[in-house]
């Protein structure tokens, strides 16, 4: 072999490896491109599914699509509902099935079958063929963000079936059937969500065989829950023709069957804004007919107004139930009750920094079970004297303004921060799971806690 040929033969070798280091490193390039999917309403399920050749339709993206990669949805309505199967493997390597704008992309629904799934962003409308927006059957690490969910005849997302670590985050819920959220399981975050105008018939009609009658916020059951930040407006509003006789429950929990999950317990529900115009509207409203009630709840820095009861617990053995710093407005001089709270039988009960405002005819009604009150204020702005069960206790103030920024006696007008002359600023008790207010300021800004559900901010 000459020196020439073995020259020839360098020359190829070091050709070869630089075109297999060139091929690998578009390799790498191709797959890290490949990650991001697209549909389109002007793309081919036979195409490959990138930026410039789109699919047509969002299940044959959720067909194809592996954990750790994303399906996005160009605007257009997908008259599709649909199943998704494939599933991610951790919360980096999650499926991910996002509209491209937020509200854009438009389909019927979503049923989930797979962990490690997140839908984000989406319009949906559900029919009679699927009912619910979307409906996951126990399987867990689901995430539900940003979507627009309405007009669906049975609820507008349904958890079941003891699913873990679901995330229902930041989406709108309008007039759908039964309930905007619910949720059976352990280790759920409901936050940042707003539910309008759930309805006790859908003008739609009812799934075959369904039996409910209620217009719900909230359903939740199970554990280890946290349930924040959440705006819950007019619910079974009394002038929709759909709510014939609606139990209407802004957080609603019992205990669900021999194989469902029972009432929540060991659950934070915290800075949400509940307001409820139907006569039979409760804040939350809790049964436990087989015996076993909720326990470990802290409901903290809530806003309530309502017309029946603010919290309900009965038919149960509830225990550890802590209601700190809340707002309890219902209306005075009518026919529903409107008491803040109705707890029976409750064990270990604290209830301490509430304010309660017009509660008619009684601000409470704690009986039976074992517990403390104390360091709340109740007034009656018409200058009525308050009723309260157990009576007055030595730090509370009753029949005392508690002086909002603004107070209208409607609900939806007022504004509850505190003036700055408020009795209710620094005379509230230490609480070590109450260290910030309904808008994340720190407490307490003054010498003491403020009570109610805000902390007065010293400029």
């Amino acid at each position: 072999m000459t020196i020439y040929t073995l020259k020839l033969i360098s020359i190829y070798l070091l050709i070869l490896v630089g075109t297999q280091h060139i091929l690998d490193n578009n390799k790498e390039n191709l797959v890290s491109k490949e990650r991001t999917f697209y549909v389109a309403k002007n793309g081919n399920d036979k195409n490959p599914g990138t930026a410039a050749l789109p699919w047509y339709s969002i299940q044959k993206g959720a067909n194809s699509i592996s954990p750790g990669e994303t399906l996005v949805v160009k605007p257009g309505f997908y008259k599709e509902y649909v199943i998704v199967k494939n599933k991610g493997t951790a919360d980096d390597s999650r499926i991910n099935i996002t509209s491209e704008k937020l509200h854009a992309a438009k389909c019927l629904g979503f049923q989930i079958q797979g962990e490690y799934i997140t839908i984000d962003g989406f319009d949906i409308e559900a029919s009679t063929l699927n009912w619910t927006g979307i409906l996951s059957r126990g399987y867990s690490y689901l995430n539900v963000l940003n979507c627009y969910i309405h007009e669906c005849p049975i609820g507008g997302i349904s958890v079941t079936y003891g699913a873990s670590h679901a995330k229902i985050i930041g989406n709108k819920l309008e007039h759908n059937g039964q309930w905007g959220v619910s949720l059976k399981g352990i280790n759920g975050l409901v936050e940042n969500n707003e539910i309008t105008r759930t309805v006790q018939y859908h003008p739609k009609g009812n799934e075959p065989g369904w039996t409910g009658s209620d217009a719900d916020g909230l359903r939740i059951f199970g554990y280890n829950h946290i349930i924040r930040s959440n705006t819950i407006l007019d619910i079974g509003d009394p002038n929709d023709k759909g709510n014939v006789d609606p139990h209407v429950d802004g957080i609603q929990s019992w205990d669900d069957g021999p194989k469902g999950y029972p009432v929540m317990s060991n659950t934070v529900i915290e800075g949400n804004y509940i307001r409820i115009k139907h006569a039979s509207g409760k804040g939350i409203m809790l049964d436990a007919m087989k015996g076993k009630g909720a326990h470990n709840l802290i409901i903290r820095n809530n806003i309530f107004e309502f017309r029946d009861i603010g919290i309900s617990m009965y038919t149960g053995k509830y225990h550890d139930i802590f209601i700190y710093n809340n707002i309890f407005k219902a209306n005075l001089n009518e026919k529903s009750w409107g008491v803040s709270m109705s707890l029976l039988n409750v064990n270990n009960y604290k209830v301490y920094n509430n304010i309660t405002v017009d509660c008619h005819p009684e601000h409470r009604k704690i009986k039976g079970g074992k517990g403390i009150v104390d360091y709340n204020i109740a007034w009656n702005s018409d200058g009525s004297v308050p009723r309260l069960m157990p009576a007055v206790q030595s730090n509370e103030l009753k029949g005392v303004n508690p002086k909002f920024v603004t107070y209208t006696g409607e609900s939806g007008k007022s504004n509850y921060h505190l003036l700055q002359s408020s009795p209710a600023i620094d005379a509230g008790k230490t609480i070590k799971v109450v260290l910030f207010d309904f808008e994340g300021l720190k407490r307490p800004q003054g010498s003491g806690f403020d009570i109610g559900p805000f902390e007065f901010k010293i400029k």
